[in-house]
């Protein structure tokens, strides 16, 4: 939506099709994208298959790919002929200038395409430096209250960006691609006009904060909070963190300014396995973290992941006993993935087809990057998610969370089957 905003605001037409919340089939999309002239998709692993084969049935328009798997993956696809435009890493101005320039793309840059037979990568963009210059989201191009999350079961949620890139180095993570492992951060005043706009314009009371991590800075944290709370929005909002760069003061302001869950990523129980792939985070820094996110009132939702290089069954049993030890009230275990883009691609990329990785979903795999077997890797997840939610104590604790929130317990309900159901 931000994209959309911006192409508005430069006087391009532009509207915005979610095939799955607005509950479209894949034949009722084609129909409608065949009243465009250009057709924009986000692509990801887990689309990726799908949106190949939506494009497959448009040659007669200009079909562009943006989004970090169609950037690590840019030669390949336009190989295939997948796609015409491939926008790369940051997506806003190299789209405004690709549409609007696509009789002659060879002074845009930030974009891949084909020409005569062969793939041209024009220069790349530099990063924006003010992102307090891009308009807001077109938030009224979209259904807002088709965007739910367990998180808020029942209402409407907006995400929101308050700065882009991530100065850790994760090698399961992809992030550098567009940001070059630089973090850039909106001013706490232009997030602040944003979150205003989306209560009072599109009555919206609960916010998914989507920054990589949005725990860095503890300055800039305790700033936007109280600002948040000089507003008196009344708001209710999550954010993803890293055990390493919260701190007490900042999870206090947080807790009041309406902060009700942090999702933490701990990944493993191993000290080797985290060295390995750079998380580079400690046990007592997990501990620490979860107990006084806890202690204040802050949800906590935890990240587990099974078959990094260097995991043993030993390591993957331990992770799934330090899930039960830390006890948060969500626990999401999921199976290593290396997502095109990753630094830990780089090193796999040789032993797989490209087309194998598009079909991971994270909770199943046809191959093992440790030594346990792809298919215990499968069955070790399934024991961790049943011996993490089969304890007598969680249940005892949901019923006692969904007691206090009656309103919401039919949808949370239904959200724990689906999510059964998956694994």
């Amino acid at each position: 939506t931000s994209i959309a905003a911006l192409l508005r605001e430069n006087e391009i037409p532009v509207t915005i099709l979610d095939p799955l919340p607005a509950g479209y089939s894949f034949q009722k999309a084609l129909e409608y994208a065949q009243g465009f002239d250009v057709i924009i998709i986000t692509l990801a692993a887990s689309n990726a298959q799908g949106s190949y084969q939506f494009f497959s049935h448009l040659n007669d328009k200009v079909r562009i790919f943006m989004g970090t798997h169609a950037t690590a993956l840019t030669e390949y696809i336009l190989e295939k002929g997948y796609c015409d435009i491939i926008v790369r890493g940051e997506p806003e101005y190299t789209t405004l200038e690709t549409v609007r320039n696509l009789s002659n793309l060879k002074d845009v840059l930030g974009i891949s395409y084909r020409e005569e037979g062969r793939v041209v990568n024009n220069a790349g963009r530099p990063l924006i430096e003010n992102l307090d210059e891009l308009p807001f989201p077109a938030r009224d191009l979209v259904d807002n209250s088709k965007y739910r999350i367990v998180s808020f079961p029942g209402e409407p949620v907006a995400m929101v960006l308050t700065s882009r890139g991530c100065p850790f180095d994760c090698t399961f993570c992809a992030t550098h691609l567009f940001y070059q492992r630089k973090r850039n951060v909106r001013s706490v005043e232009n997030v602040v006009a944003e979150i205003e706009e989306i209560v009072r314009k599109f009555r919206i009371n609960h916010i998914f904060l989507i920054d990589d991590t949005f725990t860095i800075g503890e300055k800039r944290v305790i700033a936007l909070c109280e600002l948040l709370q000089e507003r008196k929005l009344d708001i209710e909002w999550i954010c993803l963190g890293r055990v390493d760069t919260v701190t007490e003061p900042m999870l206090n302001a947080m807790h009041k300014a309406g902060c009700k869950e942090i999702i933490y990523g701990i990944e493993s129980a191993s000290p080797a396995v985290l060295a390995t792939t750079r998380k580079n985070i400690t046990l007592e820094q997990m501990h620490n973290a979860v107990k006084i996110t806890k202690d204040l009132g802050i949800r906590v939702s935890l990240f587990f992941m099974f078959g990094n290089p260097g995991d043993t069954l030993e390591s993957i049993r331990a992770t799934s006993h330090l899930a039960r030890k830390l006890n948060p009230n969500f626990a999401s275990f999921n199976i290593a993935t290396p997502d095109p883009g990753t630094p830990i691609f780089e090193e796999m990329k040789d032993r797989f087809g490209v087309e194998s990785y598009e079909t991971f979903d994270r909770l199943n795999t046809n191959f093992s990057m440790c030594e346990v077997p792809a298919h215990q890797l499968r069955s070790e997840l399934v024991k961790a998610y049943l011996l993490y939610y089969g304890r007598p104590t969680y249940w005892f604790n949901l019923l006692r969370y969904l007691v206090s929130d009656p309103r919401n317990a039919p949808t949370m309900i239904r959200l724990f089957y689906r999510q059964a159901m998956s694994v």
